[in-house]
């Protein structure tokens, strides 16, 4: 690859050369010595670097033909680079995470799908906070433990009435089950890291 300051200066010595030869086949350059003095000196140690000298060398030496043309075989690659690197911050504190109870789920039926809970499985890591909102007109509540097993007495909501919301911090890293106590067949779990 090359830098962009010498496929800038390549391109430069190229439009040079063409112009010169549109001159010398136009009449406009006399036969009286002129002042050469070089534009620049490429170096010719890598490939890279080799790009475009030989047409450097004959603007600097003079040597070109009244109507050469210029030809360009070498393919130009230009890498640009952001110096800042764009990647997603972590979050550098606890997060909250949002569970939806939907419309509906006071029926039973959403427990066939899953959906009784939104989203009904969720990870986490410790010290994150869960916020359960009530988008449903029954009242529900959120419970640790199971239906089959009961209450565990980690976390309760008591009863989360429409358009109300409860929030608890997991701070010890396990999965916690989760029920609705007037609902039984509202389910979920919390993962967390």
């Amino acid at each position: 690859m090359i830098s962009l300051d010498k496929a800038g200066m390549v391109i430069a010595i190229a439009i040079t050369a063409i112009f010169l030869g549109i001159a010398v086949s136009m009449g406009a350059v006399q036969d009286t010595p002129t002042n050469t003095t070089p534009v620049s000196s490429v170096p010719t140690k890598t490939q890279a670097d080799q790009f475009g000298a030989d047409i450097s060398e004959k603007v600097k030496s003079g040597d070109m033909e009244e109507k050469e043309a210029v030809v360009i075989e070498d393919e130009v690659s230009i890498e640009v680079t952001n110096e800042k690197e764009t990647t997603m911050d972590k979050p550098t504190g606890p997060t909250t995470h949002s569970v939806d109870m939907p419309k509906g789920t006071s029926v039973p039926g959403c427990e066939e799908k899953n959906s009784c809970f939104s989203p009904a499985d969720i990870t986490i890591n410790a010290g994150d906070k869960v916020e359960w909102m009530n988008v449903d007109t029954a009242a529900h509540t959120v419970t640790g433990g199971s239906p089959a097993n009961g209450p565990s007495g980690v976390f309760d909501s008591s009863l989360v009435m429409a358009s109300a919301s409860f929030a608890f911090t997991f701070n010890d890293a396990g999965s916690y089950d989760y029920f609705c106590m007037v609902h039984p067949w509202m389910t979920g779990s919390v993962t967390v890291n």
